[in-house]
C-alpha cells in the first residue's frame, strides 16, 4: 500500500527528531573507548617495566698532621719507644697510613629494584613491589694496629742502647728461655727478633717454647719423647736434677750452676754425634763432683777430712 502524504510526513518528522536526540549505548561505548585508552597509557606510564638501580657507598678516616702524631704519641707511649717524632715522621705516618687503608676501604653496596601494576579498573590503586639487597664489605684496616706496627719498626733491637724497658724485660726474657734449652742453633740475632715479636704482642713466650722445642729434638733426640709429653718442658727442666745436686754438693746457689757446666753437659750431651753414648747415672756424677775442687771448699768436705784426720789420729794411738 502506498505511504499516505499524511504517513510520510510523519516518518520524515520521526527521523529528524532522531538526528537531534543522541544515541546513548553508542556514548556510553565511545566513553568507555576513551577511558580504557586512558588508562593504557597511564599504564605505560606508571609501569614502564621493571626499574633497578645499585649504590655504592666508602667510609675512610682521614688524619690532621696533629690526629696523626696524637696516634704515633699513643702508640709510642704503649711500645715504650724512646725516640722523638720530626715533622718528617709524621708526614711519613700519614702517607703510609693513605697507601694502607686505601687498600682496604670499607664498602657497602645497595642494589634495589621496583615493579609498579598499574590499575585494571577505574579506582583501583597502583601497585608497587620494591626489593632491596645490601651488600657490606668490611674494612680489615685497624687504625691503632697500623700506628702500632709503624712504631715498632722504628725500634732496633740490635742496638740495646735504644731499647725501652718494656723491650729490655722482652729480650731478658727471652734470652732466658734459649738459655734453658742450651741450644747451639739459635743465635742472639734470632733471639731479638722473637723478642720483639713477644713485645709487640703478636708472639706469647709458650709460643716461642714450643718453637725451640722443636729445635730441641733435634739437638736432644734422645728426650724427643719427653719433649712430646709436655709442651712446656725445657732442656733445663731435664738437667734439674743434676743442677740442684751439684748445687748441694758444692754448698752454692743452683743458680750460678750453668747449662753450660761440664757435669749438665754430660748428662744432656751424653748421646754423642752418633747417637748411640750411654747417659752417666746419678750417682756417677754425684762421686764425679766430690772429686772435684770446688767440693773441697764446702763445709761437708772439711768436715769429713777433720774426721778423717781424727780417725787417723786415733789409728795411730795418738788418743784424739
Amino acid at each position: 500500500m502506498a505511504e499516505t502524504k499524511a504517513a510520510k510526513k510523519a516518518r520524515l518528522a520521526a527521523e529528524e527528531e532522531a538526528s537531534k536526540t543522541p544515541n546513548l549505548d553508542k556514548q556510553r561505548q565511545e566513553q568507555l573507548d576513551a577511558l580504557t585508552k586512558g588508562l593504557s597509557g597511564i599504564s605505560a606510564t606508571v609501569s614502564g617495566g621493571p626499574k633497578s638501580g645499585t649504590s655504592v657507598s666508602t667510609a675512610v678516616t682521614k688524619l690532621t698532621f696533629e690526629s696523626a702524631k696524637a696516634m704515633m704519641q699513643k702508640a709510642a707511649e704503649d711500645a715504650d719507644y724512646v725516640g722523638k717524632f720530626s715533622k718528617a715522621d709524621v708526614e711519613e705516618f700519614m702517607r703510609e697510613f693513605d697507601i694502607k687503608q686505601n687498600s682496604m676501604i670499607a664498602k657497602t653496596v645497595t642494589i634495589s629494584g621496583s615493579k609498579s601494576t598499574a590499575p585494571v579498573t577505574a579506582g583501583e590503586a597502583t601497585k608497587t613491589v620494591e626489593n632491596t639487597a645490601k651488600q657490606e664489605f668490611p674494612s680489615l684496616f685497624k687504625p691503632e694496629e697500623f700506628a702500632s706496627d709503624f712504631i715498632w719498626k722504628k725500634i732496633n733491637f740490635k742496638d740495646e742502647a735504644t731499647l725501652g724497658a718494656k723491650s729490655l724485660d722482652a729480650l731478658a726474657r727471652v734470652r732466658g728461655i734459649v738459655q734453658s734449652f742450651q741450644l747451639l742453633g739459635v743465635s742472639d740475632a734470632e733471639a731479638k727478633a722473637a723478642a720483639k715479636q713477644i713485645a709487640m704482642g703478636k708472639k706469647t713466650e709458650a709460643e716461642y717454647t714450643v718453637e725451640l722445642q722443636k729445635l730441641a729434638k733435634k739437638e736432644y733426640p734422645q728426650f724427643a719423647d719427653r719433649f712430646a709429653t709436655d709442651p712446656t718442658l725445657t732442656t733445663y727442666d731435664i738437667a734439674s736434677p743434676i743442677i740442684d745436686m751439684l748445687a748441694k754438693t758444692w754448698q752454692v746457689d743452683k743458680k750460678t750452676i750453668k747449662m753450660d757446666n761440664p757435669y749438665v753437659t754430660k748428662w744432656l750431651r751424653y748421646a754423642g754425634p752418633d747417637g748411640k753414648g750411654a747417659q752417666p747415672s746419678y750417682n756417677d756424677l754425684l762421686i764425679q763432683a766430690k772429686n772435684d775442687p770446688k767440693y773441697e771448699l764446702t763445709t761437708e768436705a772439711n768436715e769429713n777430712a777433720r774426721d778423717s784426720a781424727s780417725a787417723l789420729a786415733r789409728a795411730m794411738g795418738w788418743g784424739i
